[in-house]
Formats: structure tokens, C-alpha cells, sequence
């Protein structure tokens, strides 16, 4: 699982993929050419602070991390966080994370 950095690619899965909105983040999903998954992750400040803002991106990279595998391989993921995200509790994280790799059949994935 590598990371996305660059504007130009956290604007081109913005508006060219798909977008999938779960409870407490909305994910947009892009296949890529290189068979690799890349996550890109964006708060709001209307989230809060830096510190707040820091521990979202923490918590929603620990629990992609852990759930990898649900993850749509070969694909741009830009995930972005909701205000209230920094509520809610890690296992409701974890369960969107896994919805999300259900709710993208594999046809999807492979075109």
C-alpha cells in the first residue's frame, strides 16, 4: 500500500473516479495501470485543530493498514474525513473500511 502525494493525483481520482459515501467518509475510488493500491487522505480543518486533524489521519491509516486486504487492489483511493469522524470509534472505522471492499464488486476493480 503505497501513498498518494502529489495534488495533480488526489485531483484526478477526485474527478475522475468513483465516489462511495459512507457514514463518517467519503471515498473516491480510481482503478490505476500500475496494479497497485494508493491511498490518499484529506481532513477538513472544520474537523479542528492539527492535533485533531493529525489523529483522524491516524487512526483511518491504522485501520487501512489493518485492512488491507478488503481493499480494492490496483486502485486510487482519496479518502476524506467528515468533521464528526473524530468521534466516532475505531471499530466503526474498521467496519467502513470493510464495507467499502464489499460494496466494489470485482468487476470494477478489474476495468
Amino acid at each position: 500500500m503505497e501513498t498518494l502525494r502529489n495534488s495533480r493525483d488526489f485531483k484526478k481520482v477526485v474527478e475522475s473516479g468513483t465516489r462511495e459515501i459512507l457514514e463518517n467518509f467519503t471515498v473516491y475510488l480510481l482503478p490505476n495501470p500500475e496494479g497497485r493500491t494508493r491511498i490518499g487522505i484529506s481532513v477538513s480543518r472544520k474537523a479542528g485543530g492539527s492535533v485533531r486533524r493529525n489523529r483522524i489521519k491516524r487512526r483511518l491509516r491504522e485501520a487501512l493498514r489493518k485492512n488491507a486486504s478488503f481493499l480494492p487492489p490496483g486502485t486510487d483511493l482519496v479518502i476524506v474525513a467528515r468533521a464528526r469522524c473524530h468521534d466516532v470509534e475505531f471499530e466503526r472505522i474498521e467496519k467502513d473500511i470493510r464495507a467499502l471492499g464489499e460494496r466494489w464488486p470485482r468487476d470494477k476493480r478489474e476495468s
